[in-house]
């Protein structure tokens, strides 16, 4: 949702937009890999700072945004079985009203297995009632996904997201406000709220940058990930961000996504990568063109490809060393669990064109590489 606005309804922007694309498209993916793909029978959606459910032209916020995606989706006949359950914190009593509403008016009636609840409240004290019941019924949590969307930072808790991941089967996608950290890190009103999430030390580093917008997301990202590690003893962390800017080309935020599954990583990778005109895994509202019927213009799709090539040549060096045969799956899962980038096929095409790469396998296609073949790094 448009930032630091108190209005019950605001317009939205690209960048939001292109944020909900992502949500859009990774729980899209998400709901038939855990309906028909596990042994799990529930799965829980929560949405922070869910706002009013719509915005001033009438465009979908995210719950709605989340319930269609999982009410019309094309393999909506086989969540028979399964429970989608969906929740909806807000804790502004007006958008919480609005948001009823909208969802009665847009989703109403839900098939059987699509239940949500909306909780007018705030997001950290209430998701700790609700972690504090499962522990204390000896439970665990059901595989969960939440999405934490905050207006800026100092709703961000450690401690309360840590929480989340010590369920084993559990994910964070959080809208982190870089943007704002940078305009206010000097400012002595915001110093108590950012020495929530930073050391003096860092605070100091950000500072002395000028505001390196990396720095900021690479700070947070650190301490939030020590957090979650120490509290749940999770030895490694999948994470991968994208970039949103404003219509002015500035830092409004970087979305962190955090999972302990690659699989989860590929998933979301593929989503932020789609929702980027140029692989860069950002968008900004300042070159978008409101006429292109898309968010993103795909004539450009190729530009990601030199340098991811590179990027993946580099890693797979590292990981596996040159002259050996390595099973092609291997590379697809090196490509997706230590690289910034999705696997597509151009990324190894690229690497035969200049030579980097020998392929070990019968009858194959040009440009194809399927599991049962090799590759050698030259």
């Amino acid at each position: 949702m448009s930032r630091i606005n108190n209005d019950t309804i605001w317009p939205i922007s690209p960048h939001t937009a292109a944020k909900h694309h992502i949500l859009m498209k990774y729980v899209q993916a998400w709901a038939p890999i855990l309906a028909i793909g596990s042994n799990d029978r529930r799965f829980i959606y929560i949405d922070g700072f869910a706002g009013p459910g719509e915005y001033s032209n009438g465009e979908d916020g995210s719950p709605v945004v989340v319930l269609k995606s999982l009410k019309e989706h094309s393999s909506a006949n086989k969540f028979l079985g399964t429970e989608f359950f969906n929740i909806f914190i807000e804790k502004n009593s007006n958008r919480a009203q609005n948001l009823e509403k909208v969802i009665k008016k847009r989703i109403e009636p839900v098939p059987s297995w699509l239940k949500y609840r909306i909780i007018n409240g705030d997001f950290n004290s209430q998701l700790n009632s609700i972690l504090s019941e499962v522990e204390e019924g000896n439970k665990s949590l059901a595989p969960c996904f939440c999405f934490v969307d905050p207006f800026g930072w100092s709703d961000i808790d450690y401690d309360v997201l840590s929480r989340v991941m010590i369920n084993k089967k559990a994910e964070i996608l959080i809208t982190f406000m870089a943007g704002y950290v940078e305009r206010f890190v000097f400012d002595p009103m915001h110093i108590p709220s950012l020495e929530k999430l930073y050391s003096a030390q860092q605070l100091d580093s950000i500072r002395a940058s000028k505001n390196d917008e990396n720095l900021v997301t690479k700070y947070f990202l650190e301490n939030l990930t020590q957090k979650i590690k120490s509290n749940s003893g999770v030895s490694e962390l999948f994470t991968i961000s994208f970039a949103a800017y404003n219509n002015h080309n500035g830092l409004e935020y970087y979305l962190v996504y955090l999972t302990k599954h690659c699989k989860g990583l590929e998933v979301m990778k593929k989503a932020m990568f789609d929702s980027a005109k140029d692989g860069s895994y950002k968008f900004s509202d300042f070159d978008f063109d409101p006429n292109q019927k898309t968010l993103v213009d795909y004539g450009q799709e190729k530009i990601w490809l030199g340098l991811a090539s590179s990027d993946c040549y580099n890693v797979l060096v590292e990981v596996f060393g040159k002259g050996k045969k390595i099973p092609i799956d291997q590379v697809k899962s090196t490509i997706i669990c230590k690289t910034k980038w999705v696997y597509r096929a151009e990324i190894l095409a690229k690497l035969e064109e200049l030579d980097k790469i020998k392929v070990k396998i019968d009858k194959r296609r040009k440009g194809t590489y399927p599991d049962r073949g090799f590759i050698v790094l030259n």
